[in-house]
């Protein structure tokens, strides 16, 4: 039989379809990859993004934080202070400033040795830092620069700033602040520093100064730093406009916005008493209320004229004591009490009038009644505001129930006693609500709820181990009092007023040393007595008088007397050393001492005991707080990142 093989043979594809497969294969590949690609590509992209705001958000940080660095030297400029540049570590030569006080007049710049066109401090930087005050007494002692490249003029284009920051003492703030941070190829540092006038504004046709300076901090990031490749990539700057602490000038050591009531000895002293309304003071009038300077008829700001002054009243006194130099009382009502009979003139302002036979112990010239008197305003916004800043020194205390406090309302209650024993600061105790006080209270034992929302009466006895508080105390309770003496407060420098005097002269007195006490004495004296007192010892503050040269450098005593702006200074203790307002009453009880300011909104209500309140001039000379008191000076009040 014959086989018959059957072979299949494949028919071969068209000669034109060879390889379509493997193309429309690439095809659909490359089709797939296109979303990858793209997704790839926008991957990219944000990261790019993502790095170019880490490096921006970088360089913000470390501008705040350089601007944050530079507003501390104000409130620290001595060489305590964190990084104070010295003088030789800022450049003053860049100062443009308006040296006529005249906009339409072109700027010039400062040079050294020229009082018409001054460096800034520039006769001042032997004997006080570049940030310490003071701030707006002189041409040479104001910001008044711009920032660097805003002048019209195209050949100040590299001037302007009262102070630049020299690079070398940069270097420094960047090794201590941010040492290789965020790494060896990549360095986030401050760049520049510039101090120069705040912004100022027309108001009511007038040039206004809305601050004392403005800190201009460019901060930056930089690729392969130290090295020739290195480049910046990424620049942001910060402006921080910054003002004195804004105590709007209690002019005495007590003040009453409301009526005043006193029967114990009535302890105020170194300044002026006041009440809005009506005043009741002791009825012993000699031996409980300071004898002092002899006032002109029914004036309480003039001292005697005519033909006895004040100078030929103290030169005819050689050797006589005084009970207070500075105390007067003036009483924006009437004055009421037991006394009322013995007054010469009932009806006038002035209803002791001073009479050459007087003795000078049994003068009360120095009280007045039915003069207009202004409280000092303390705005409730604007200091819970500074007191949540968050800045060294500030604290806020949200009520939380009875007389306890919570810092910043988080955290464990604390009394006002925890809170301010010891410590120093600016300190904020706000209302049952956290909002604006409102309403009257009358009753301090707290029997009348609901009208209101002042925080419960503060009474802290002797008992309670109180050490006092140094500062600012803006307080919200319905009464503030302090009963007792003993084991409160804390021991603190106190510096008597200076020597009063007007257009016929000044007296003269003999001060107590630095071993001396707040009664005195304050002795009249022809002669001059020089005396000078370092406080605290080793701080090279030195108050001196009858010197024609006080400084740390050099005391040189002078021969004949000369008006001494300060007493010397000596240590009290003391519960409150510095400014304190309450909302509510202030209850004048037990015999703690003050020294500062004590204004009371709704009055000063009597009481057992005899307080002692002394006035610390500074408050009025523009120079409080006080060196060494460690008391923020300054706060921002503008403050601007997005630049």
């Amino acid at each position: 039989t014959e086989e018959r093989h059957m072979s299949v043979t494949e028919e071969a594809a068209p000669r034109q379809e060879r390889g379509s497969a493997l193309v429309i294969a690439t095809l659909i590949t490359v089709i797939l990859c296109l979303p990858g690609i793209s997704c790839l590509m926008m991957a990219q992209t944000e990261n790019t993004i993502a790095e170019n705001e880490r490096n921006a958000a970088m360089a913000l940080y470390v501008a705040e934080a350089g601007a944050r660095l530079a507003v501390n030297w104000f409130n620290d400029p001595s060489s305590t202070g964190y990084l104070v540049p010295t003088t030789a570590q800022v450049d003053r030569t860049k100062r443009l400033l308006d040296h006529d006080g005249n906009p339409a007049t072109a700027r010039v710049l400062a040079a050294a040795g020229d009082a018409a066109k001054p460096l800034y401090k520039d006769a001042a930087l032997t004997s006080s830092p570049v940030f310490d005050r003071p701030y707006r007494s002189a041409l040479a002692d104001t910001f008044f620069g711009i920032q660097t490249g805003t002048d019209p003029d195209p050949t100040f284009a590299a001037s302007g700033p009262d102070l630049i920051v020299n690079d070398a003492h940069l270097a420094t703030i960047n090794d201590a602040l941010f040492p290789s941070f965020p790494g060896p190829n990549l360095r986030a540092r401050i760049a520049r520093i510039e101090i120069y006038g705040p912004p100022v504004v027309n108001a009511g046709g007038v040039p206004t100064r809305m601050g004392i300076a403005t800190v201009r901090v460019v901060g930056g990031v930089f690729m392969y730093p130290g090295t020739a490749d290195e480049r910046q990539i990424a620049t942001r700057v910060v402006k921080a406009v910054v003002n004195e602490i804004p105590v709007p000038g209690p002019v005495g050591p007590l003040q009453s916005c409301n009526d005043l009531g006193y029967s114990g000895s009535f302890e105020v002293h170194w300044g002026t008493g006041s009440s809005q309304a009506s005043a009741t003071l002791p009825n012993s009038m000699d031996t409980k209320i300071s004898s002092g300077m002899p006032y002109a008829a029914n004036d309480p700001f003039s001292y005697i004229s005519g033909a006895t002054t004040l100078a030929s009243w103290a030169a005819a006194r050689n050797g006589v004591a005084i009970d207070d130099p500075w105390f007067k009382y003036v009483a924006g009502g009437p004055l009421t009490g037991g006394y009322n009979p013995s007054m010469v003139n009932p009806g006038d302002p002035q209803p002791w009038p001073w009479a050459s036979a007087t003795p000078t112990d049994q003068d009360h010239s120095n009280i007045f009644q039915n003069t207009p008197m202004n409280c000092p305003t303390f705005d409730y916004a604007l200091w819970k505001s500074i007191a949540q800043s968050g800045n060294r020194g500030h604290y806020y205390y949200k009520w939380d129930s009875g007389t306890s406090f919570k810092l910043d309302g988080v955290g464990t209650a604390v009394s006002f006693i925890n809170a301010t024993g010891g410590r120093t600061g600016i300190f904020f105790f706000d209302t049952t609500t956290s909002s604006v006080p409102f309403g009257t209270w009358t009753d301090p034992q707290g029997t009348t709820p609901g009208t209101t929302n002042l925080t419960p009466a503060i009474s802290i006895g002797s008992a309670d181990g109180w050490l006092g508080a140094q500062g600012f105390i803006f307080l919200n309770a319905r009464s503030f009092a302090t009963t007792g003496a003993g084991g409160m407060g804390s021991t603190r420098w106190i510096i008597p007023p200076g020597e009063p005097g007007d257009g016929s002269g000044f007296v003269n007195f003999n001060y107590p040393t630095a071993a001396g006490s707040l009664a005195g004495p304050w002795e009249i004296s022809t002669a001059a007595i020089p005396e000078a007192v370092e406080a605290p010892s080793g701080s090279g503050n030195w108050y001196c008088t009858d010197h024609t040269t006080c400084t740390a450098l050099s005391r040189v005593a002078s021969a004949t007397p000369v008006k001494d702006n300060y007493g010397l200074p000596f240590t009290a203790t003391v519960v409150m050393d510095g400014v304190m307002y309450t909302s509510g009453t202030f209850t004048s009880s037990g015999n703690a001492v003050y020294f500062g300011s004590l204004v009371a909104q709704q009055g000063v209500i009597d009481g057992t005991g005899t307080p002692g309140l002394y006035f610390d001039e500074s408050l009025i000379k523009g120079n409080w707080p006080r060196k060494g008191m460690n008391l923020p000076r300054v706060v921002v009040t503008s403050w601007e990142t997005e630049l």
